[in-house]
């Protein structure tokens, strides 16, 4: 299994869902950054081949899914003493690069 830092967020900026986040993203060991849609983060974790984390006061804050109903599943980092997701306090960065 791959591990990811995830150090950024693409939102969307209109509509109904304006402010969800749509893609997460990093760097690789090359200085290069990378991003994937929420969707392909999901599938890729249920499948076993990728994890995800951030990093918050030196702590490594894992990334999970977290699924409301049949239509709403979202990636969600909660840490210790923290009530909200930790993702939503990430800056925004324009996303063009995939894993």
């Amino acid at each position: 299994m791959e591990r990811f830092r995830i150090f950024f967020v693409k939102k969307t900026t209109k509509g109904p869902s304006e402010g969800d986040i749509t893609h997460v993203g990093g760097i690789n060991e090359l200085g290069e950054k990378w991003s994937i849609s929420i969707d392909e983060a999901i599938e890729g974790i249920n499948a076993g081949i990728w994890e995800f984390y951030l990093l918050e006061n030196f702590e490594e804050i894992p990334v999970n899914i977290c699924t409301l109903n049949a239509s709403e599943t979202f990636l969600t980092a909660k840490g210790q003493g923290y009530l909200h997701n930790l993702l939503e306090d990430l800056p925004e960065c324009d996303l063009a690069f995939q894993l």
